[in-house]
């Protein structure tokens, strides 16, 4: 792809994550969620969303791209404000959706549809990137079960003797994120961090254990804790011998 054409796009999306988080204060956001088209917030918004374009552009030839993003991106907002319930995959889905919309107006005003259309067919026939996405979805829910499955009896001991108080489903969300952790590190030769981590995640666990009472709960974070990290480096041991 043309160089200058990237470097646009980079300069729209800089412009985007300045306007919608870094100069809009959480209140503003709030309010306009709440009262969406009634709210004044919600215009202030979208003029420095435009300012903010016409900054980071700084080329007023532009001027009818900045008004397309903007204008869209009021329609967003006005949208999401419909929706009374504001959790994670709304916003995550308002965020999509600007991006989306920004990548969709610059391929439009650069003319790039040809180029990221062989870009992205490129990508999709390429064995190495459904081998890498296949990877990471395997270290989420599916190990998540498999370590469930896998512990499922000393489980059902602990809960017959303690009690176990914690953040609903974190303890499995700390073990997505390390076993992605631990397979990324595998797969850009960083073998090292990953004991880094291992003793990272040692020191933080290491009050509660020591606090602890229950032999059992000792045992069952440590031996939850090691399949974790064996699964994520068999996972990514092999996915980098099939990539290789």
């Amino acid at each position: 792809m043309d160089a200058l054409n990237v470097d646009l796009l980079l300069k729209i999306l800089v412009a985007h994550f300045l306007s919608d988080f870094i100069f809009q204060p959480t209140k503003w956001a709030t309010n306009k969620d709440e009262k969406g088209f009634k709210s004044w917030h919600i215009y202030i918004h979208v003029i420095i969303t435009a300012a903010t374009l016409l900054i980071c552009l700084w080329d007023l030839k532009l001027w009818n791209l900045i008004l397309i993003i903007s204008l869209l991106h009021f329609i967003i907002d006005s949208a999401k404000s419909t929706i009374k319930t504001t959790n994670i995959w709304v916003f995550i889905t308002d965020q999509i959706l600007h991006i989306v919309v920004i990548i969709i107006v610059w391929m439009v005003y650069t003319d790039q549809f040809d180029k990221s259309l062989e870009l992205f067919n490129s990508i999709i026939n390429n064995s190495k990137f459904w081998c890498l996405l296949l990877s990471y979805i395997l270290l989420t829910i599916p190990t998540s079960v498999l370590i469930g499955k896998m512990t499922n009896k000393w489980c059902n001991e602990l809960n017959g003797t303690t009690q176990i108080k914690g953040l609903q489903n974190a303890g499995k969300w700390i073990g997505i994120i390390e076993r992605i952790l631990v397979f990324t590190f595998i797969i850009i030769n960083q073998l090292n961090v990953i004991g880094f981590l291992l003793a990272a995640k040692s020191v933080f666990r290491f009050g509660d254990l020591k606090n602890s009472t229950d032999q059992k709960k000792t045992e069952y974070i440590i031996i939850g804790t090691f399949i974790s990290f064996l699964l994520a480096i068999l996972i990514g041991l092999v996915t980098k011998l099939v990539l290789e």
